[in-house]
């Protein structure tokens, strides 16, 4: 029959030719499947060649996908010259997209951008901390300013802890932030011993007391008091009898202070302390006289107008960024200069150190001359490990590595603390290093000979970023309107192709 043909249905004679056919055809095959068999079991056709057995894949006919099983993904074997050659494009790691832009990634890897709550989340670091190495001029500033100025912009916080040079004024007041200016003449007060701000949930989630939150201010108060009677005797430690005599003579100030309805301040604790002197036992007494002479120079020595009364100023949570400018105390004896930096660094962490603070940067300049008082070395260890609490990330910013041997004796405790920064450190960036500081840098952070040319002939502006247990080579790039606000000592060159990005230097 016919394709199209019409017929009726009810004439017998055409049915009875379409089932003959029908059955004609069933025959054919059958018979064509008999025959096949035969030939499968003699093994040959019957011309004598063997019989044609096909793969898995089946015969080799239109839509049969006859040979996809063959397919088999095997390696290059070349040397690592060649390859590098023959593969240019091939790109490294990469942190994504999330985050603010830094710069280029000279290996290949295309924009690198980078956020520490991000990475965190992420899993690429563990602690909120970040160490900046680099010599004079070759870029190491840019990068922080650049860096913190583009967190901010993008929702975070900033805090200066102590700006010796005055850089981050123009960073801060930029952004809208307050800048507060610290030494002689500036007519500027910070009491050290201000509560800080009150969070509203202790430590295990619970709403917090009025007692616990005493506790917690009276143990800040005898810190930064110890710290400072440090700095001024020089001492490592405090003695027991000068250690109960500071105790006693902050309570005696928060009971006076209270009284009368205000919050204690230095010269209240000199006042404790000649309490103590006058009822205390002999050796309480010795030791209380010997404190007191030491604070009086807060009171009415080279530090007076600083520290000595209540706070000038009110520290503005919402504010987006907050530089403490000691750039005033250049010139000053190292001593005070360590004082002043302590005062300050406890007075913005008492602000900034609580769960309900945001996310903020801390930026520690200058951190080789931190590193050298054992009470401002064992207060940023402490800080360091609890900033993932606070929701804080430290950036401490040093010249070399070599710097943290300034900490103490090799073996010491302050040389083991020294390394616990480096240890906490997640993300560290070191920018080109003098040849007589690669040594401790590869000891230090153990870096390949790869990474040590790196850091040895790097240009202007290029730094190796470990972040976790990944490693990047990273062009910082400055934007033209950012330029102005990153005048530091060294000067900006290589202007960017199309003019609107250029090297930070």
């Amino acid at each position: 029959m016919r394709r199209g043909q019409v017929f009726d249905v009810y004439d017998r004679s055409v049915r009875a030719r379409w089932r003959a056919r029908r059955e004609v055809r069933r025959r054919v095959r059958e018979r064509r499947r008999v025959v096949a068999w035969e030939r499968e079991i003699e093994g040959r056709d019957g011309d004598g060649f063997p019989v044609r057995v096909f793969p898995s894949g089946g015969s080799r006919r239109v839509w049969s996908g006859w040979g996809a099983t063959e397919v088999r993904q095997t390696g290059v074997k070349s040397a690592a010259h060649t390859v590098a050659t023959a593969f240019p494009f091939v790109a490294g790691p990469s942190l994504g997209a999330r985050g603010v832009y830094v710069g280029r990634d000279v290996n290949g890897g295309g924009a690198f951008c980078f956020d520490p709550w991000e990475a965190y989340m992420a899993g690429h670091i563990s602690g909120m901390s970040m160490l900046l190495f680099g010599t004079v001029g070759m870029g190491k500033s840019s990068l922080a300013k650049s860096l913190c100025l583009r967190l901010v912009m993008a929702g975070r916080k900033l805090a200066v802890a102590s700006d010796l040079k005055g850089e981050w004024t123009p960073i801060v007041r930029a952004v809208g932030g307050v800048v507060i200016q610290v030494g002689p003449g500036a007519g500027t007060r910070l009491n050290p011993l201000d509560p800080g701000v009150r969070p509203r949930l202790n430590p295990l989630g619970e709403s917090l007391t009025d007692g616990e939150w005493e506790l917690i201010v009276r143990t800040r108060r005898m810190s930064i008091m110890e710290t400072v009677v440090k700095i001024l005797t020089g001492q490592a430690e405090l003695t027991p009898s000068e250690h109960a005599a500071l105790e006693e003579a902050i309570d005696y100030a928060t009971r006076v202070a209270g009284g009368e309805g205000r919050v204690p301040v230095i010269p209240d604790v000199v006042a404790g302390l000649g309490e103590v002197e006058r009822s205390g036992s002999e050796s309480v007494s010795a030791a209380a006289e010997s404190v007191g002479l030491s604070l009086q120079r807060m009171v009415s020595g080279n530090l007076a107008g600083m520290f000595d009364g209540e706070s000038s100023v009110v520290f503005a949570r919402d504010v987006p960024a907050v530089s403490l400018d000691t750039s005033a105390m250049r010139g000053a004896a190292p001593v005070g200069r360590r004082v002043v930096s302590a005062c300050c660094a406890a007075w913005l962490e008492s602000m900034v150190t609580t769960s309900e603070g945001g996310q903020r940067m801390v930026v520690y300049e200058e951190g080789w001359d931190a590193l050298s008082s054992r009470a401002d070395l064992a207060r940023m260890v402490e800080n360091w490990k609890l900033s993932r609490a606070y929701g804080i990330f430290n950036i401490l910013i040093m010249h070399k590595v070599s710097d943290l041997q300034m900490a103490g004796d090799q073996g010491s405790q302050m040389a083991a603390m020294a390394k616990s920064l480096l240890a906490d450190a997640d993300v560290k960036v070191i920018y080109r290093q003098d040849p007589s500081a690669l040594r401790v840098t590869m000891e230090e952070l153990e870096l390949n000979d790869e990474e040590k040319t790196l850091l040895k002939q790097a240009d202007k502006g290029v730094g190796l970023w470990r972040v976790g247990q990944l490693s990047f080579e990273v062009m910082n790039e400055l934007s033209v309107a950012e330029v102005p606000l990153l005048n530091t000592d060294a000067r900006i060159t290589d202007a960017g192709g199309d003019g609107d990005w250029v090297v930070g230097g």
